[in-house]
């Protein structure tokens, strides 16, 4: 999510069992009869409180296929969409209680600007965050989005 104002709305996962903790955009998972806009726009429902009103779900910008081992029981990676979501300023305000939000291991959530993105000492994923949100919001979402592949 951009709003007016350039700043990226982000999440921030702790794993306690790997000790890992960090920054990514927010999302999440495909629900049985979900399509991903679909999948998105409830993630952003329950992460930040955004509505279709204030949101809307723009073109591919760029695909991720990351893979990190022993992070959780049964994950070893996964496969992201990114999606090109501008939308206004608005007040955070998830819809999952946060014992919700820490049971999916999200314990923060806050607008970035892209100064802020690339100068943090914080762990922001994926790497170069700051760099391609840039890159679209000067050139536009590519004709055909890159597949990005990290491992950690």
């Amino acid at each position: 999510m951009i709003d007016p104002a350039d700043r990226v709305l982000m999440v921030k996962l702790e794993f306690a069992a790997t000790q890992w903790e960090g920054w990514i955009l927010p999302g999440g998972g495909i629900e049985d009869g979900e399509d991903e806009p679909t999948a998105l726009r409830r993630e952003l429902r329950e992460e930040t409180g955004a509505t279709p009103a204030e949101a809307f779900i723009g073109p591919v910008v760029w695909r991720r296929r990351h893979t990190r081992a022993g992070m959780m029981d049964g994950w070893d990676g996964q496969q992201e969409t990114v999606y090109l979501v501008p939308c206004r300023a608005f007040e955070i305000a998830p819809h999952l209680s946060a014992e919700q939000l820490r049971d999916e291991n999200v314990t923060d959530v806050r607008w970035w600007t892209l100064d802020e993105l690339s100068s943090t000492h914080e762990v922001v994923r994926p790497e170069g965050l700051a760099t391609r949100v840039a890159e679209v919001l000067e050139f536009g979402a590519p004709v055909d989005p890159p597949l990005l592949i990290t491992s950690e």
